[in-house]
């Protein structure tokens, strides 16, 4: 996981001899990277693929300070041997498979090693997708969308709220957001508040009860099930794992 303060010159020049494929998700930012003989531009909901080899240069220049989570792997056959760029249809999909799997990476759990590459596999079968939401579909629950992250961490959202602001019923507002997301509407804010917790549990400032309460949850019992249940650790277990990867 980098963050934005990471890497804080305009332009950084990284070893391009790489030891192992790179598969990168841009959270956020805008940056254009130079990779051997390819050049290309990198914004949020981004996944670059960076193919192991010596390729002489990989320089990174910021136009905005960006965060991102970058996955070094393996492969018996080469996946391909130029570096590409994926503009993803389900970008916060996507990047929710990213972040499991760095939680699970770090968590060290019995079977991590092979939970990891089954959530690798399905952040390929992702990139590989030809299917999406038409943009004429997807503006009929945007008003949902825009509610869920403006009051997800303020108050409890039901699906027949979000539907009734997008004037449709609720069975087929269900079925356009989990086309679009892969996820029914309640699972989604579950993943927002406990993407949120993580991201507080990170800074280790604060205390599991009081991250409950600033994630959206009144209850910490509640909150720590629902937690290990999407991450596969409790909230204790993932700040000493994470103090252990740094």
């Amino acid at each position: 996981m980098v963050g934005k303060e990471k890497h804080p010159d305009k332009i950084t020049s990284f070893s391009a001899n790489l030891k192992s494929n790179e598969l990168i998700f841009q959270f956020s930012g805008d940056i254009n990277v130079k990779f051997g003989n390819n050049y290309f531009n990198t914004t949020e909901g981004s996944v670059r693929f960076l193919p192991e080899g010596d390729f002489k240069v990989y320089e990174v220049e910021k136009k905005e300070s960006s965060e991102c989570i970058d996955v070094f792997f393996k492969t018996d056959l080469p996946i391909s041997s130029e570096a590409f760029v994926i503009n993803v249809t389900r970008a916060e999909y996507v990047g929710n498979l990213f972040k499991k799997l760095f939680a699970t990476w770090i968590s060290r759990n019995d079977g991590y090693y092979f939970e990891c590459i089954s959530i690798l596999y399905k952040i390929f079968a992702e990139l590989q997708k030809s299917t999406y939401v038409p943009e004429t579909q997807f503006s009929k629950i945007r008003p949902a969308i825009e509610l869920i992250h403006k009051d997800f961490l303020k108050r409890d959202i039901t699906s027949s709220e979000l539907a009734s602001i997008c004037s449709i019923s609720e069975s087929y507002f269900k079925r356009i957001f989990k086309e679009k997301y892969a996820l029914p509407p309640k699972k989604y804010i579950i993943q927002l508040k406990i993407n949120h917790a993580c991201e507080l549990l990170r800074l280790e400032r604060y205390s599991v009860t009081q991250i409950a309460e600033m994630s959206g949850f009144s209850d910490v019992y509640f909150f720590s099930r629902q937690f290990k249940e999407y991450i596969g650790i409790t909230p204790t277990q993932f700040i000493k794992k994470y103090r252990t990867s740094k």
